[in-house]
């Protein structure tokens, strides 16, 4: 279910390839709590949404402003789709916020409305949108390269020197090609405004939300902003907005190693086809194997990006095993087979490089990027070092981090996987302290954004707070797997 799946940093050697060195903090966001009462704000709160049928659902169009200090400047177009709710009723509309940064969530609500428990699917319209940049969305973001880079490496940088010429390429071309003016106001703080314009314009006096991965930190930031504007917010997969730019790439990467461990553990029970070893010590070494085997050959970094996006789900653990076991058989043995080629999203990787970097301060220094390349590489063997290089030459976020606390907010929902690669577990307890209205629902098992994902346990809490705001007692637990 790519819709809910942040990529792993570590799978981000493919996207972190380029860049220009323009930076500087945008103006930090004004606490506002009534936006739509400001004139200047007036015609985009009170637009009318033109629903028209595309193929089982409704589609429209948002018009927001690129600049919301700016508002009477240029706008953003974005896609929204609605899947109506099969038994209308009071409560609605739901706004679902899909993963990332760079999942359509126009995408994701055409996948989800089919699978949700039907209790939620009866009561509340269901909407996405797809974010400033992203999917549907014009302006566009765009970081096409053409050849080369002509830029020689520098030198005094041996983890990170050899990437810099082409990532200084591939971010010179977002800037160029989607305008600097633009991409620097595609960070979430300006997706949170835009989701509470389409809250107004859906009808919504306070919102319904259900935010997976990369969707939880708009939540998050959503909830900080306006607190007294919700009626019920579910974060699955909960990101973080409280570690800095170097904290959040080593967490990630430690949470990817953590996971690679528990499948060396358990393949021979999760799968029912051949793993590479027959005990987790020999799988391990498989993996060591074939990851040095790989970097002597010059295509490290791709593989360890191909094992990477295979972790974060169980049921994608079986390819990650003949993966591994392709790279460890001989040359002459070893199948021609497109579908074992990485799989790449250029609009996923470009969002993801670009919106993570705006949204946290980060330096410019080359050497503090290879410092970080030293513990990347110490904590994951799955690590290329080179997962936030790409920050280097982009517009830097208004601040380091961020600890939400959102007071004044009703009770908000949160649901951690304890074995989770793309959002550590302990992103979710992180932000269960500083949130007092929180409470968490810890699903016991390996993956990651479960709720519609089979796990009857997470999907009946998920639906009794959403329709009757009713908190599962804490501690909440669901023991859906054998970690």
């Amino acid at each position: 279910m790519s819709w809910k799946c942040v990529v792993l940093s570590v799978a981000l050697v493919a996207g972190c390839t380029g860049g220009p060195a323009s930076q500087g903090s945008p103006a930090p966001v004004t606490k506002v709590d009534e936006p739509e009462r400001e004139a200047a704000l007036t015609s985009f709160y009170r637009q009318t949404l033109d629903w028209r049928p595309c193929d089982d659902f409704q589609c429209a169009k948002l018009t927001v402003p690129v600049n919301y200090r700016l508002p009477d400047g240029p706008t953003f177009t974005l896609p929204v789709i609605k899947a109506a709710a099969t038994r209308p009723g009071p409560l609605g509309t739901l706004v679902a916020g899909a993963g990332g940064p760079g999942q359509s969530g126009v995408a994701m609500v055409k996948d989800i409305a089919g699978t949700w428990p039907a209790a939620v699917r009866e009561r509340f319209d269901l909407v996405g949108f797809d974010p400033r940049g992203i999917g549907g969305s014009e302006p566009r973001l765009r970081c096409d390269t053409d050849g080369e880079p002509t830029a020689k490496a520098p030198e005094g940088l041996p983890l990170i020197g050899a990437e810099v010429p082409s990532t200084r390429q591939y971010t010179e071309a977002c800037l160029r090609g989607t305008g600097e003016n633009v991409l620097r106001h595609l960070g979430t703080d300006d997706v949170v405004s835009d989701l509470d314009v389409l809250r107004v314009v859906t009808g919504q006096e306070k919102l319904n939300y259900l935010g997976y991965s990369y969707g939880t930190r708009i939540g998050q930031l959503y909830a900080d902003r306006f607190p007294k504007k919700i009626r019920a917010m579910v974060l699955d997969g909960v990101d973080n907005t409280y570690l800095d730019w170097r904290a959040d790439t080593v967490e990630q990467a430690k949470g990817v190693e953590d996971t690679l461990l528990t499948y060396a553990k358990q393949c021979a029970t999760r799968t029912t086809k051949p793993c590479p070893g027959r005990n987790e010590t020999e799988i391990l070494a498989t993996v060591d194997r074939v990851l040095a085997e790989a970097d002597r050959a010059g295509d490290g970094d791709a593989l360890r990006q191909e094992i990477s996006a295979k972790l974060t789900f169980p049921s994608e653990w079986a390819e990650l095993s003949e993966i591994v076991l392709t790279a460890d058989a001989p040359a002459e043995d070893s199948p021609d087979d497109p579908a074992d080629e990485p799989e790449t999203s250029s609009d996923t990787t470009d969002a993801l490089t670009v919106v993570n970097c705006l949204d946290r301060a980060h330096p410019t220094d080359l050497a503090a990027y290879e410092d970080a390349a030293r513990e990347l590489r110490r904590v994951s063997r799955l690590s290329s070092g080179t997962e936030a290089l790409g920050c280097a030459f982009l517009p830097t976020g208004p601040a380091p981090s961020r600890t939400i606390r959102a007071e004044g907010a009703p009770p908000i929902l949160l649901v951690g996987t304890t074995k989770d690669a793309a959002t550590p577990y302990g992103w979710a307890k992180h932000l269960l302290e500083s949130l007092k209205s929180a409470v968490l629902l810890s699903n016991e098992d390996v993956g990651h954004a479960v709720f519609g994902s089979g796990s009857s346990c997470v999907d009946d809490g998920v639906s009794r707070y959403l329709i009757e705001l009713t908190l599962p007692a804490a501690p909440a637990r669901c023991a859906t797997g054998p970690v």
